[in-house]
């Protein structure tokens, strides 16, 4: 059975001042590799956890040392030892890091020094969102059952937020959309959350809003397995907007409401206007942009950007 690093797995080891093993038996979820990276905890392989182990302990005993000056270079040679992995293991590591998302391109030319590390407070990372539905415990029981509780099946950038393996249907007046992911947990009231182009398929008009803004927004049939809930507001395409907390609100200079835009190069970047700042309690640094807009940028999720004022 797989083994699964959470962000709560990642906040622990941070409080006790450990990194995480992992291997490859081991899922770490995009959350994680964030508060990990905010929290200055290493997901390491156990050759790497053995390496930095040797790492300490040759400099500890390299302090301790009290021999003459001109003795040191004779002790070094006879103290060489092997390299704690061979240059296919280390490509390997790599390769295995790269695949699994440990590490992005950007994290590699910057170990090999090909890229200096940034430290541009106006670089945000971006996740990119598909359409999906926030429902209501009452909505929640109407289209699965009384009782029924969501299945987290991953965890997303926000705190406290994932993804769950169950699906509905949208229904409007001129199509159908199936397969929309509930995104957990329940909320006060249901939202969905769809792509512009979405909006000519069921036949709606297109709203653009931040989230819990529904007043005035169309509505839509949503279809589940034990019934049907017909809502008369609720369906957004959501406002371009970007997470944060106080703290890397402050660090930064942004405040909740703020308009800026976001820039990204590459064949086909651009600029994208109207972006919101969002400040919460319980957020987390991460640009928020939909599967459309990443693609017109071919950009995806990971990605970094430059926020421009």
């Amino acid at each position: 059975m797989k083994r699964l690093i959470s962000a709560k797995d990642v906040v622990a080891a941070a409080e006790h001042h450990k990194n995480i093993i992992v291997d490859d038996n081991t899922i770490v979820t995009a959350q994680a590799r964030d508060v990990a990276k905010e929290r200055g905890v290493l997901l390491q392989s156990e050759a790497e956890a053995a390496a930095e182990q040797h790492a300490e302990a040759s400099a500890q005993e390299h302090n301790e040392e009290s021999a003459p000056q001109h003795h040191v270079a004779e002790e070094q040679k006879h103290d060489e030892k092997e390299p704690a992995l061979s240059a296919d293991e280390l490509e390997h590591l790599i390769a295995a890091a790269f695949e699994k998302g440990i590490w992005t391109k950007d994290d590699i030319e910057t170990l090999v020094g090909n890229k200096p590390a940034a430290n541009n407070p106006n670089i945000v990372p971006v996740g990119v969102s598909g359409r999906h539905i926030h429902l209501s415990q009452e909505h929640l029981e109407q289209l699965f059952g009384v009782g029924y509780k969501l299945t987290p099946i991953k965890d997303l950038s926000q705190p406290g937020q994932y993804a769950s393996k169950e699906c509905v249907t949208l229904a409007g007046p001129k199509g159908v959309i199936q397969k929309v992911r509930v995104l957990g947990p329940v909320r006060s009231q249901t939202q969905v959350e769809v792509l512009a182009g979405d909006t000519f398929k069921l036949g709606i008009p297109q709203a653009i809003r931040l989230s819990g803004h529904l007043e005035g927004t169309p509505g839509v049939t949503v279809i589940g397995p034990r019934g049907t809930v017909v809502l008369n507001q609720g369906v957004i395409v959501a406002a371009r907007h970007i997470h944060m907390n106080p703290a890397q609100a402050a660090e930064r200079g942004f405040h909740d409401g703020q308009i800026v835009s976001i820039k990204t190069g590459g064949e086909r970047g651009g600029v994208l206007n109207n972006v919101i700042i969002r400040v919460t309690e319980t957020g987390n640094l991460d640009c928020h942009i939909d599967t459309e807009e990443a693609n017109a940028l071919h950009i995806k999720c990971g990605t970094t950007v430059e926020v421009v004022r």
